[in-house]
């Protein structure tokens, strides 16, 4: 900081050392941010109507929602991340998205759990190293090739971008018993499965469940989407934390040109644990700051966990070849799976479901499936 001493001070001892102009101007302008930014979310904390005047109020007024202005709650984001529409686009156009590489101080891959943590906390993200080997990466991408050529071959096939340059693999669950291990983080499929776990549970708490499992197969000119938030189907306000993560199997290298997906550092919440994805927010002022729009650089094997505050979106994959992946959602166990693909979790073959694990099924919210009679329905099947 740039200070100069007062000298008009008539204190005693040593004279007191104050900012210059332009660093007052700055401080002054960032606190009166953060205080915009509190004013917006307490809108949507204010004291209940007190007094039978107010009650004859509310009850004229009818039903209505977090934010007061959305048809229905679940639209409340969706207003929000308007502000971003084609702005991936706009800025890939004009050069303006970085490898995240870039920055000294952006999450590296790193296999100390304290160390993710922290980056989890401050960015929005982390990156674990070596989550995969290159002999689980072998067996996982061969069979999601597989899957693919037999969709694009049965006209099924859910492509994603135009031309063809993009796949997604559905329900990967029901589709390989490498991916069903990977799904519930055993070593056996990948590698660092059970630090990825631990990480989870901090997240999220005890028996989270899954929302989907599907493979991503970029090839080039594929891949772009618009920022948005993977929990933008719950209204607000959000409180002080995540509903779930989305995490990212790297099958291989993930950067700018390689069409690693993007994001911006640091959108999730404040270093008081405010969200920073709220009624009234100013979401480009978010991708106009520092470090602003990157795209995840990380090696192939490493495994991408976000918190679903962030925001983020598919990146364009411009360099030769194809990029893949495996994308798993994962939410709060009082939480139904918030991922438009999940409700294939509730059509499950008989005897995919035999192979299911205890708790790949109570992930996938299925336990409760029973094929015998219970209760009166059961006396249909007794002698009268």
């Amino acid at each position: 900081m740039n200070t100069r001493q007062d000298r008009s001070s008539s204190t005693s001892g040593s004279l007191p050392v104050v900012p210059d102009q332009g660093d007052a101007l700055a401080r002054l302008r960032d606190e009166n941010a953060r205080l915009r930014a509190e004013l917006a979310q307490m809108r949507a904390f204010q004291d209940a109507p007190s007094g039978d005047e107010d009650w004859e109020a509310a009850m004229d007024q009818g039903i209505g929602y977090a934010d007061g202005r959305s048809p229905t709650s679940a639209l409340s984001a969706g207003r929000l991340l308007r502000q971003l529409t084609g702005l991936t686009k706009e800025r890939l156009k004009a050069g303006a998205i970085r490898d995240s590489s870039d920055f000294d101080y952006l999450p590296k891959p790193s296999a100390d759990e304290a160390k993710l943590e922290a980056d989890f906390v401050r960015w929005g993200y982390c990156l674990v190293e070596d989550a995969m080997s290159p002999s689980q990466i072998r067996d996982q991408v061969d069979r999601m090739t597989e899957q693919a050529a037999a969709e694009r071959n049965l006209g099924v096939a859910i492509m994603t971008s135009r031309s063809d340059a993009a796949q997604l693999v559905n329900n990967l669950v029901l589709k390989g018993a490498v991916f069903r291990d990977a799904v519930e983080f055993k070593a056996s499929a990948a590698q660092r499965g059970p630090l990825v776990d631990r990480l989870l549970t901090k997240i999220m708490g005890e028996g989270f469940g899954l929302g989907c499992a599907h493979g991503s197969i970029v090839h080039t000119g594929g891949g772009l989407q618009d920022l948005h938030v993977d929990q933008g189907g719950m209204p607000l306000p959000y409180p002080p934390f995540p509903f779930g993560s989305l995490i990212i199997w790297c099958y291989t290298e993930f950067n700018l040109a390689n069409g690693g997906t993007y994001v911006v550092p640091g959108s999730h919440r404040t270093a008081e644990g405010r969200t920073s994805f709220h009624d009234g927010a100013d979401l480009l002022a978010l991708v106009d700051g520092e470090p602003g729009l990157v795209a995840i650089c990380a090696p192939a094997g490493t495994c991408i966990l976000t918190d679903t505050r962030v925001l983020h979106g598919g990146g364009r994959r411009t360099a030769p070849g194809t990029r893949y992946a495996m994308r798993c959602h994962y939410n709060r166990h009082y939480i139904r799976a918030l991922h438009e693909q999940s409700t294939a979790n509730l059509h499950v073959p008989d005897d995919v479901y035999e192979l299911l694990s205890p708790r790949l099924k109570q992930m996938m919210g299925i336990t409760v499936n029973n094929h015998e009679p219970v209760g009166e329905l059961s006396l249909a099947s007794s002698p009268g």
